[in-house]
Order: structure tokens, then C-alpha cells, then sequence
């Protein structure tokens, strides 16, 4: 009997130690239950057919993640940094635990913070937890929620097969690990991540609910990116890029610049201040054929313009509305009128907000005539089209292809001419003698100081102290004026390309001792460059005629004479 008891004793011991030689995940998996149920349609924004529909429903049996209120679950509204942090703490807490039970404080997350920092989920703290999370943020907070041997690789993805997961960046292992255990996997068929979108809430569901259930995580494959050259960007895109020639009245050139066909029939895009106020529109393609080109709109903000190159069957590139930082981008357009050109760079800004529009800033060089010419992705898809850049070219500036959506209209094209005749620009934003000069103070609501007239010219003064550093009221009289066909043909001067006899000139400079931008209006009463008439300093340049010599000829400087003195200080605003 004692020798019975000896071996019943050790059974029991040694059923013991097996027990603790389990795999403490499996322990831990196990307290992740079903704690209500999950009525159909309990979401009405939530359908049975949407891919996250069984992790809602899991989330929300689980009470991982609920609904936003009774109905509704808001599968693409933002996560907070904040409640990131809560979900990975309850998380962890539940895993090893059993219970995610938390003190209820002001602010409400910091428990959770505290939480996640004594317990290795994060290392850091932020500036504003109530900021939404970016992808990149969030899988560096759960790629710690659960530990090591909990996230056990089902995947082989080699390293650098993620293609926009730089390996330098500091998320880079969290992502790969994640994605190697299944919970991550992309945002596309290519199994990109996207880092700095935002993520949603069904794809938080997702992921909470594959880090609680490994049954739920998913196996695939991620093949090494291999995106195209410049020389084979050039080579497909290229029969889709054309110049796009600006006529006036007379058939003479207004200005040169670029476009991109966007379907078979001819839909096309470029600049606004490319097509506004002229009369005619010719698109030579890479071929060397011409076509006209007609207008459906433009957005003078965005400078963005949707046009229509007449023929069939033409050659037209794709477009994405997927643009991330780092992301290599090529420029493609006829720079200076001359020959297509292709130039490299990297996003460097998805969203620089220093213009009305926000624009992707890059280092794919540009300069003029670049303008209307397509950025395009390693893939040869259009992402953007290339507006402007700093001296030298770089960085550049383009808009988001995505603000083409806002110029479909009822799919009118118009013959430039047409097109212009019927959008006269609006009297109210206008000087009362000098339409269609936008006026200054009414588009921007600087306060005026007073008003110069000599000769035929006007100078209006607005107080510089109401222009803060960093504000827009430069840019946003910029746009009112290419809305009201002005054409900036050469340095700070802009010039109706209508029939409009006026050009429009910038200035920093004083009033009466007081900071001022000045908007000095001249009614061109010379004759005609080009078929177009020209300001005082494009003469001086292009006819080689002196101040002087046009003073004698009864064209004064702008200023007074009393005001004359600051004429020297003047600084032109570009």
C-alpha cells in the first residue's frame, strides 16, 4: 500500500510539472471567452458581406471592441492613440490575468498608460493621446500586447518584402512581426502596409481579434517588391504624356506646359492656371500628332484642371489615390517646352498644408513646363500632378489626383473660348474699376489704407500687420487671380490672358510710414507682345527699352513722388 501511495504521489507531481511545462499562450488564450452575444444586424453600419463583419462580431462578443452607441459600430472612423493603448492593455491584462479590470480616472486613459509602460507594451509616452493612430503607431503598440511566444510565426516573409516598410524605420520589426504571425496583413493585394494612414476601427476589430484567436489569423505570402525603373516608367507612360499648347484670340502662345490622358476617350488633366482665360487648347502628343483639347472645369484653388483631348482609342495611364512618405515618384512632362523628360524622387510630404490644397511635396525635380505633367508611382500609375517648385526645382509640389473627383459636372466639355465666356468672373470679388482684377482686400480681408492713381495706373495699400506669418492670404489672392484669367507670364506679373486690358504686380512695401502689400493695377494701353498685352518690366526686358526711355514716353513709375523713396525699398513678392 505505501509503495501505492509512493507511485500515486508521483503521478500526481509529475502531472504537475506538465502542467506547468504547457505553453503559458495556451493558458492565456483560453481567457478570451464569449461574454454576450451578437445579435444579427446589431450593427446597421456593420453588413454581413464586408470582410471585417465576423472580427466586429467577434470584437464585440469578446468585449474586446464595442459599438460607438447602440447601432452603430463606425468601421471607418479613426482609433485615438488613446484607445489603442487601452485595447492593448486590456489585451495583455486578459491574457495573463484573466480580468481587464482598470481604476476609472481623469484623463480616462492614463490607467492604461500606466499600465502599458510597466508592462513593456510601450516605451514612450505622447504629446496627444486623443490624436488619431497611424498604422505604424498602432503596430508598435500591439506588436508588444501579447508576449513573444504568443505571436509565433506562421508566415515566411523575408525581410524587405513589404514595400512600403523601409527596414531602418523604427516599426519596421513590430510590423514584421505581426505580419509573420498572420494578425497583419496589408492594406491591398500587395500586402502593403501603409504606416502613416490612419488606421480604422474594422481593421482594428480585425487585428484585436486575430491577436485573441489564433484560429483567426491569416496565412499568405508577400513577394519581394520590385517596382519599375525610371527608364521603364518613361517607356510605358511616356505616349500618355503631351504638351499642351495656350493660345489667345489670335493664335498666338500664351504659355506651354504638360497633361496626362486619363482614359481611352480623351479625359486628360492639368494645371488650372494652365487653361483658364485662353482661347484655344492643343495637345501634341509623344507622337508628334496635335489635337484640340476641350474643358469640363477647373478648381483655381487646387490649380487643377479636367479636360478632354479630342480622338478615341488613345493612350492613357491609371491612377491611384494611394500616396505614402518615402514612396518613390517620378515626374514626367515636357520641361521648358522642350523634350519629355523623366526625373526621380521620394515623397517627402503627402499632405504639405502650406498651399489652399494640400499637395504631395517630393524630390522629383520640376521646372516650368513641367507644369500639368504627371507624378507617377513605381507601379506607372498617376498620383499626382506636378504644379510648382522651389528654386532649382526641388523640393516640387503636385495635387493629389484625388482632387480631379470634385471637378465631375454633368460631362460637358466646352472649346476653351466657350468655356470662359460662360464663367465670367464674379463683379462683387472685383474692383469696381478695374474688372476683373480681383480685389484684394475682399478676397482676404486685409483692411485697405488708401489708394495711389497716376497716370494709368492704380496702387492699392493693405496693411502688412494683418498678414500673419505662415497665412494663406497671398496664395488664396493667387488663386482669384488665375480664377479670373489672370496668366502669370513673366516673374511677379500677371496679365489677363482674356481680352481683359490689365496686369497685376505684388509689392512689399509702406504706406505713410506703416507696413504694406501693395497691388499695383496697370491698364496696358502699349501695344501688344505676342497678341497679348504686356507689362511695363516684360518691354524692358523683351524690347530692350529703358525706364527711362518708357518714361518719356508717358508711362510713370507707380509710385508718387512723395512715395517715391520707398519705390527702392520695394521687395517683389513671388
Amino acid at each position: 500500500m505505501q509503495f501505492v501511495k509512493k507511485r500515486l504521489l508521483s503521478l500526481i507531481t509529475a502531472a504537475a510539472l506538465m502542467v506547468g511545462m504547457l505553453p503559458a499562450a495556451f493558458a492565456g488564450y483560453e481567457n478570451f471567452t464569449s461574454k454576450t452575444t451578437y445579435p444579427a444586424g446589431q450593427f446597421t453600419d456593420v453588413p454581413s458581406t464586408e470582410w471585417y463583419a465576423q472580427n466586429v462580431q467577434a470584437a464585440y462578443e469578446y468585449k474586446l471592441v464595442d459599438g460607438v452607441n447602440a447601432t452603430q459600430f463606425k468601421p471607418n472612423s479613426n482609433l485615438t492613440i488613446a484607445q489603442a493603448i487601452k485595447l492593448a492593455a486590456c489585451l495583455h491584462s486578459t491574457y495573463v490575468s484573466g480580468s481587464a479590470d482598470f481604476d476609472k480616472v481623469r484623463p480616462w486613459y492614463q490607467p492604461y498608460v500606466t499600465y502599458a509602460l510597466e508592462n513593456g507594451i510601450i516605451n514612450t509616452t505622447y504629446a496627444d493621446y486623443d490624436q488619431p493612430a497611424t498604422r505604424a503607431q498602432f503596430a508598435s503598440i500591439f506588436a508588444n500586447a501579447l508576449p513573444e511566444d504568443a505571436l509565433t510565426a506562421i508566415n515566411d516573409i523575408a525581410d524587405g518584402a513589404i514595400a512600403d516598410v523601409d527596414m531602418s524605420a523604427g516599426y519596421a520589426a513590430d510590423v514584421y512581426r505581426l505580419y509573420r504571425a498572420g494578425v497583419l496583413t496589408g492594406s491591398n493585394n500587395a500586402h502593403d502596409f501603409k504606416p502613416n494612414t490612419n488606421i480604422r476601427r474594422s481593421e482594428v476589430a480585425a487585428i484585436v481579434t486575430r491577436m485573441a484567436k489564433p484560429d483567426l489569423r491569416q496565412r499568405f505570402t508577400v513577394e519581394a517588391h520590385i517596382g519599375m525603373t525610371a527608364d521603364e516608367v518613361f517607356s510605358a507612360c511616356v505616349p500618355a504624356i503631351f504638351k499642351l499648347y495656350a493660345y489667345d484670340y489670335k493664335n498666338n502662345i500664351l504659355g506651354i506646359g504638360s497633361g496626362v490622358v486619363l482614359s481611352a476617350r480623351g479625359d486628360a488633366v492639368t494645371c488650372g492656371h494652365l487653361v483658364n482665360g485662353v482661347y484655344r487648347l492643343v495637345a501634341e502628343m509623344y507622337d508628334g500628332t496635335k489635337r484640340e483639347v476641350t474643358i469640363y472645369n477647373f478648381d483655381a484653388d487646387a490649380d487643377i484642371a479636367h479636360i478632354r483631348v479630342v480622338g478615341s482609342t488613345l493612350p492613357y495611364l491609371g491612377v491611384t489615390t494611394e500616396v505614402e512618405k518615402g514612396d518613390t515618384v517620378y515626374a514626367l512632362g515636357y520641361p521648358g517646352g522642350g523634350a519629355a523628360t523623366v526625373t526621380t524622387g521620394k515623397v517627402t510630404d503627402p499632405e504639405n498644408d502650406d498651399y489652399l490644397a494640400p499637395m504631395i511635396e517630393s524630390t522629383a525635380q520640376v521646372i516650368s513646363g513641367n507644369s500639368g505633367g504627371a507624378l507617377i508611382n513605381d507601379e506607372g500609375k498617376v498620383v499626382g500632378i506636378t504644379v510648382s517648385s522651389h528654386s532649382g526645382g526641388v523640393p516640387s509640389y503636385s495635387v493629389p489626383i484625388r482632387y480631379l473627383n470634385n471637378l465631375i459636372g454633368d460631362g460637358t466639355a466646352y472649346s476653351p473660348g466657350e468655356y470662359n465666356r460662360n464663367h465670367k468672373p464674379d463683379a462683387s470679388r472685383c474692383y469696381s474699376k478695374h474688372y476683373p482684377v480681383p480685389d484684394f482686400g475682399t478676397v482676404t480681408g486685409v483692411a485697405l489704407l488708401g489708394t495711389i492713381r497716376e497716370g494709368t495706373t492704380t496702387t492699392y495699400y493693405y496693411d502688412r500687420g494683418e498678414v500673419e506669418a505662415g497665412d494663406k492670404i497671398l496664395l488664396r489672392y493667387y488663386a482669384a487671380l488665375g480664377e479670373n484669367t489672370f496668366y502669370q507670364f513673366t516673374g511677379g506679373s500677371f496679365t489677363s490672358s482674356s481680352t481683359y486690358p490689365y496686369s497685376v504686380k505684388l509689392y512689399e512695401t509702406s504706406y505713410d510710414g506703416i507696413p504694406a502689400i501693395s497691388v499695383v493695377v496697370s491698364s496696358n494701353s502699349f501695344a501688344s507682345i505676342g497678341g497679348l498685352p504686356q507689362t511695363a518690366d516684360f518691354l524692358c526686358r523683351n524690347l530692350c527699352i529703358t525706364p527711362n526711355e518708357m518714361k518719356a514716353d508717358g508711362h510713370e513709375t507707380y509710385l508718387r513722388p512723395k512715395h517715391r523713396k520707398n519705390r527702392e525699398k520695394q521687395e517683389k513678392i513671388k
